[in-house]
Order: C-alpha cells, then sequence, then structure tokens
C-alpha cells in the first residue's frame, strides 16, 4: 500500500458507457451491461469509500449514435484535471482492416465503420485530456466476420491500445465461450474487478490486475495483460470496501450477487490523480433474464447501511462536513427517527442529491429512500411515498430591504418579475394565474433565481413556503413576504422505490406513532420554529397519512 495515490474529488471526471441492447439482429443483447454500469457507478461514487463526486460520473446507458457518447466526453475531458476514467461495456467489432471498434445500440454490423465508435476516436478524445492520469476501461468481445481471420487478436487490440500516459489491462478473449454465465449479475471481467474493489484495501490498479487475473485463470477463462506507464499503477479508485465482500455464486461468477447489489444502492468520494486503460474482451453474451437483476421483494434495509437522498442547502457541499438547511435538517432528523422507531439496523447515510436529481437517483437505486420529496399526483405514480411529514404553499421570497408591508397579496406584485424555477410545481401554479400583469421568469435552477433576484434582475421568487422559510434562516439578504401563500397544499414526504410494501407500511405505522406522541412537533420546533410558520398548519394529521402513504 506504500505511495498508494487517490484522485482528486473535485477535478476528477468518470464516464460510464454501456451498450446492452442492439437493433441489429446479428448483435445479441447483453443484459449484464446495465448491472455492471449501475454496480460501477455506485462503487465509485460511493460516500464514503469511492473517489468521484456523484455528479461528477455520467451514466450513458444505450447510446444511439456517436453524437450522445461524444458530447458526455468532450465535457469529461474539458473538466477533468486530475483523473479521467472513461469506461465501456458492450461488443468489440473489428471492420474488414481488424481495426477495432465499439458497438451502439444503433450499429449497423453490416457497416461498422460508419455506426460504431473508432478506438481511434476515443484514442485522441482521451489522449488530449489534460488530465494527469487518463483511464480507459474496455469490457467488451471481438464480435464479426473480421474475427475468424485474425491470428492474435490479443495483439492486435493491445497495440491500437497503445497511448501516451496510459495505464494498460487488456484481457484476451476467445470467440465462443461466455464470459457472463446465465445467472450472473455482471460479466465476468467486470465482475471480478467489482469484487477487487470491495476487498479490504484499498487496491491499486496494479493489485486489482493481479486479483482479476488470478480470479478469471481460477475460472478458466483468458487472463488479463498488463502494460502500465509511469506510477499510475498505484493509483486507486477506491478508498476502501465499498461493501462487504460476497461469496461466490454458484454458477461459477466472481461477480456480487445481483439482488444484494440491486437492493443496495451504494455511492462515493474521493482525493487526487488521473488516467488509465483498462480493455476486458469478453465473448458474446447470452441475455439473462431481467429479474435476474433486480430482487424487488428484498427489503431496503438488508444491508448495513441503508442510503437516503438528502437536499444540501450549502453553496459548497462537503460529503465530511455536510451543512444541511433547516429543511434539510428537519427532514433528515425524521427519517433517522423513523429508522430508529422501526427498529431498523442499517446505518443511514445521508446523499447529497441536486433538487434536478431527487426522483432519478431514487428510480435508478442510487439512494434508497428520499428524505423529502415533493408528493405530487406524477411522483406519486413513480414511487411510494411515506407522509407526509410536512405540508406549505406557494409563498415568495424577496430582498431583505423590501417593504413587505406593501405586499399583502398577489395584486401587490403587478409590474414585477416573479421567478420560478423549470418544471417545478411553482411553475404550474403561476402558469395557473388568471391575473398576469406581472412576468413570471423561468429558470432552471433555484440557484439562478437566487442569484438574479440579488443583482435585481427580478423582484421576487415564487416557491414553497416551508423550504423558503427555513433556507432564509441562513441567508439574511432574504427574507419570504409574511402571510402571501396561493395555491393547493404541497405536502412533502419519505420516497421509496415501488415494490417495497412491507418496508413502507413498516414506516407508515411509525410516522403514525411518531406524530401522535408528541415527538414530531419537538422536531418541528428545534427546526423549524423561527420560520414564523404555524406547526398546526404543517403537522400531518393520522388520515392524512393513511390516505397519501405506500398507495403502490
Amino acid at each position: 500500500m506504500t505511495g498508494t495515490r487517490f484522485p482528486e474529488r473535485a477535478t476528477s471526471r468518470a464516464v460510464l458507457i454501456g451498450a446492452g441492447t442492439f437493433h441489429d439482429p446479428k448483435l445479441p443483447d447483453i443484459p449484464a451491461v446495465q448491472a455492471n454500469l449501475d454496480a460501477l457507478r455506485r462503487t465509485l461514487t460511493h460516500p464514503v469509500h469511492g473517489v468521484f463526486a456523484p455528479e461528477h460520473c455520467v451514466v450513458v446507458a444505450d447510446p444511439k449514435d456517436q453524437a450522445t457518447v461524444g458530447a458526455a466526453l468532450s465535457r469529461a475531458v474539458r473538466e477533468s484535471e486530475d483523473l479521467l476514467l472513461v469506461y465501456y461495456c458492450g461488443h468489440g467489432l473489428l471492420d474488414d482492416d481488424g481495426l477495432l471498434h465499439f458497438a451502439l445500440t444503433g450499429t449497423d454490423s453490416q457497416n461498422v465503420s460508419w455506426s460504431a465508435i473508432h478506438l481511434d476516436l476515443v484514442k485522441r478524445m482521451v489522449g488530449g485530456a489534460r488530465a494527469k492520469a487518463r483511464v480507459l476501461v474496455l469490457d467488451c468481445c471481438f464480435a464479426g466476420k473480421a474475427i475468424s481471420a485474425m491470428a492474435g487478436p490479443s495483439a492486435l487490440a493491445l497495440g491500437q491500445l497503445n497511448l501516451t500516459g496510459t495505464y494498460t489491462l487488456t484481457s484476451t478473449t476467445a470467440t465462443a465461450p461466455s464470459h457472463a454465465p446465465p445467472g450472473a449479475a455482471h460479466t465476468a471481467f467486470t465482475g471480478s474487478m467489482l469484487q477487487a474493489l470491495t476487498v479490504p484495501g484499498p487496491l491499486t490498479l496494479d493489485e486489482v490486475h493481479r486479483h482479476v487475473d488470478e480470479e478469471l485463470a481460477g475460472l478458466g477463462l483468458p487472463r488479463p495483460q498488463q502494460r502500465s506507464v509511469g506510477a499510475v499503477g498505484k493509483l486507486s479508485l477506491v478508498r476502501g470496501p465499498a461493501r462487504k465482500p460476497e461469496a461466490p455464486s454458484t454458477t461459477g461468477t466472481s461477480a456480487p450477487a445481483a439482488t444484494t447489489d440491486s437492493a443496495s444502492p451504494r455511492r462515493l468520494r474521493a482525493r487526487n490523480i488521473t488516467a488509465t486503460i483498462v480493455l476486458s474482451a469478453v465473448a458474446l453474451l447470452p441475455p439473462l433474464l431481467g429479474d435476474l437483476l433486480t430482487n424487488s421483494n428484498s427489503s431496503l434495509f438488508g444491508d448495513d447501511e441503508v442510503m437516503i437522498g438528502l437536499e444540501s442547502e450549502s453553496d459548497n457541499f462537503d460529503m465530511l462536513n455536510p451543512t444541511w438547511g433547516h429543511f434539510s435538517a428537519f427532514s433528515r432528523d425524521v427519517v433517522g427517527a423513523l429508522l430508529k422507531e422501526a427498529n431498523v439496523e442499517s446505518r443511514p447515510i445521508y446523499i447529497d442529491i441536486s433538487r434536478q436529481d431527487q426522483m432519478r437517483s431514487l428510480q435508478k437505486r442510487e439512494v434508497d429512500l428520499n428524505s423529502a420529496l415533493a408528493m405530487t399526483g406524477a411522483s406519486m405514480e413513480e414511487v411510494d411515498f411515506v407522509g407526509p411529514i410536512a405540508s406549505g404553499r406557494l409563498g415568495f421570497l424577496v430582498r431583505a430591504d423590501e417593504t413587505t408591508q406593501k405586499i399583502l397579496n398577489l395584486y401587490d406584485l403587478d409590474d414585477r418579475t416573479i421567478c420560478v424555477q423549470e418544471d417545478s410545481i411553482a411553475a404550474l401554479i403561476m402558469d395557473s394565474v388568471d391575473h398576469k400583469k406581472f412576468k413570471v421568469r423561468k429558470m432552471p435552477k433555484f440557484r439562478s433565481c437566487v442569484d438574479s433576484l440579488e443583482k435585481g434582475d427580478i423582484q421576487a421568487i415564487a416557491a414553497d413556503n416551508l423550504p423558503l422559510s427555513a433556507w432564509v434562516l441562513e441567508n439574511k439578504k432574504f427574507k419570504v413576504v409574511p402571510g402571501l401563500t396561493i395555491g393547493p397544499p404541497s405536502r412533502y414526504g419519505i420516497a421509496l422505490p415501488k415494490d417495497h410494501h412491507e418496508d413502507c407500511t413498516r414506516l407508515r405505522d411509525v410516522l403514525m406513532k411518531y406524530v401522535s406522541s408528541g415527538k414530531w412537533l419537538k422536531e418541528f420546533r428545534d427546526r423549524l420554529s423561527n420560520t414564523g410558520l404555524s406547526a398546526d398548519e404543517l403537522s400531518p394529521t393520522a388520515s392524512e397519512i393513511e390516505t397519501f402513504s405506500c398507495r403502490g
């Protein structure tokens, strides 16, 4: 472990690309690809052990064309300064000249050169990055008519992968044996690599290579080859095991079990450094049944940790020293108390999720729960809720020097510009208001509205008064117009994926007892008593909890 280097979290970028479904009938689908992407992202962005910030690890699943991949790669290349990691899993295709290409969902096997991504294109992009280290991980097979004529496909691939300043790991391939046995969660190489990242460590790239070499050789699969330039082999992609190592599955693969992996998504942290190339060439993979990848009946609390999405209200979020806003802190306390009351033994890990990614992170199982999502009709069809844990209405934020005594109703905002976040409940409500003497400006982020309000470009922000009132407790430049609310109640609840009814009802029953015991009121007074909002108005009732909880 002497000399192990860790990437710098803020200046490292990862792009994970996977093509598992194909329009061309000559290219078999590879169901394990999605499981590879999900598990690798969870490992690389784990809040404790990983080295990438979640927002800096982009997944491109089933790209249809080169432009989709190019956009993600170009951004990562521009932004990366320390580590650039690029991963591809899918079919590796050789054209008539024996040149390696990476298949996309829309690739035509009879026209590889124009419908797939040429290795040289990736090499140019990765090689042009200013990152100190560059890592290209390729888990793919050589398929197509050219492969049968090749005398040494592994040597050819290694020659094509020559790239200055990289660490190259390649596994040779046979064209017939399957490297993703039926029932395995992951392809053989990626499964072995994931297992290497979960053993007590952390392991450097050199050590990961040795682990994968032993695992694949033990399974009778082609052994990976390694080529190192400089000291990149001392780089580690994790700061420790992302989870407890799994026992080998009965199918003979070294990959972790799919049901446990799916039920326990994980995200990661990081430190410093940059790039490499890892090529795993695997043979054509047989399709796997979707229900082998996910066990929808498993408990969310079956692992040592339960991952909880929480929106930070700090501009400079630090995972080790989070500064939660008052509303987020309130919802965090409520979730923590409910888990304790329900005798859940899993340790809660709170993960900062951007506002626009709240729903996606839950659906992608990057988190197990979300502490406070808006309970809209649309969201309640997508996920289940326990709640509401609190309710509010649309309110208005203005600068602190604004004379709010003159703003008593909506008409007092005439001739002003009011900012709302795009695709928000506030935007819908403001669009439905008949009185339109004010102007509505929509922006992609709440922060954009705040910056415009501070500059004087707008005169007010419309948003839910509950998080607004909590937010201004730490932002003295602004204030919420007292007494001015419009629209229907907005309810917030603890969100969890569908098909976990037992977990949902367990938390619902505990929430009812929690509210009736007076503990909810205590948490509210501890966190939100200075917002000026009435606890009686915000407090959920047993009838509301019964009506809106666990409807899936």
